[in-house]
């Protein structure tokens, strides 16, 4: 074989090998199958402009659904509906202005809802973010407590009672990070700077830990809750990172085998959202959560106390 040849055959053969490793990696994530029409459904979407929120309400439109689409800013809300409907004309796109980082905002959306759209199927609560400097609420908490637990933990409180007329589910967008938090009763909602040789960001892992003990807790209260972890996603979550060019390149075999489209990691929400079914072997309760389009135990000893006692200080720091 000559070497001109072989300088061919390699690297085809390592390209080839790479797009089947991939696809394996996809069949694996899963995906919904399940198309059947949701026509009369509501959906509540938080943080559905953009990334998994976005690849969400896309889907659920496109299988006729109505989609209440609870964002920051109207205008990227009204950007993400045009981009949805250059994909699909089915569903009713509906933007509700939400700020999870004010209370007010919170308070005023959920009276927008009871008003409007007092009979609703399902809330998502996805929207998310992860920063790297000292951020905080409108009411001073750092802003993974303030966002990513407490402020959905204020609009589910406030939309209780439509949640349980209407049987509504519940579905909590976590993540497998909560594997490695631990709940810091003594500077909850404050900045803490990251440890030495720390390499995640803890306030964020603490968070998603923090919505994993509140769908238990929910779970015990009869609520039809549905916790996930959509896995590491292309997405814009991480866009104050400003990550450099050679961050790519470093992250690049990580990329290959654990990053996945956002569309792909919408199927765990659009699952819990639609699908799933928890037993009474398998539910937020004992431990487990949706992943991979399919239910998986968690690694983390939940501890009673720890859930019971968040419960108590969440609603503690609502009243500040």
């Amino acid at each position: 074989m000559s070497a001109s040849l072989l300088y061919l055959i390699v690297p085809v053969g390592v390209g080839v090998s790479l797009y089947f490793i991939r696809k394996l990696r996809e069949w694996k994530w899963g995906w919904v199958r399940n198309n059947a029409p949701l026509r009369g459904k509501v959906f509540i979407i938080t943080g559905a402009n953009t990334g998994l929120g976005y690849e969400t309400a896309l889907a659920l439109a496109a299988r006729q659904a109505t989609v209440i689409m609870a964002c920051r800013s109207m205008e990227r809300a009204g950007e993400a509906i045009r981009r949805i409907r250059q994909k699909t004309p089915e569903g009713e796109l509906i933007p509700i202005e939400l700020d999870l980082a004010s209370f007010t905002s919170i308070r005023d959306f959920s009276e927008a809802i009871k008003s409007r759209y007092p009979s609703f199927d399902c809330l998502i609560n996805n929207a998310g973010l992860a920063m790297q400097t000292p951020t905080y609420t409108q009411e001073n908490y750092e802003i993974h407590y303030g966002v990513n637990h407490l402020g959905h933990f204020l609009l589910v409180d406030l939309l209780k009672d439509n949640i349980r007329a209407n049987a509504a589910r519940i579905v909590v967008v976590s993540s497998k990070m909560h594997e490695r938090a631990r709940i810091d009763f003594d500077n909850l909602g404050k900045w803490v700077e990251r440890g030495r040789g720390e390499r995640t960001n803890t306030l964020y892992n603490n968070s998603k830990l923090m919505n994993f003990y509140f769908a238990r807790e929910l779970y015990k209260q009869g609520y039809n809750v549905h916790v996930l972890c959509p896995g590491l996603c292309h997405t814009d979550f991480f866009r104050s990172y400003n990550p450099k060019w050679y961050h790519y390149v470093l992250f690049s075999p990580i990329v290959l085998l654990f990053l996945r489209s956002a569309r792909q990691g919408a199927q765990n929400i659009i699952h819990c959202a639609t699908d799933n079914v928890n037993t009474e072997e398998k539910n937020p309760v004992t431990g487990y959560f949706v992943t991979n389009v399919e239910q998986t135990k968690s690694k983390m000893k939940f501890d009673e106390e720890t859930s019971e006692r968040l419960w108590r200080e969440s609603f503690k720091a609502l009243n500040v």
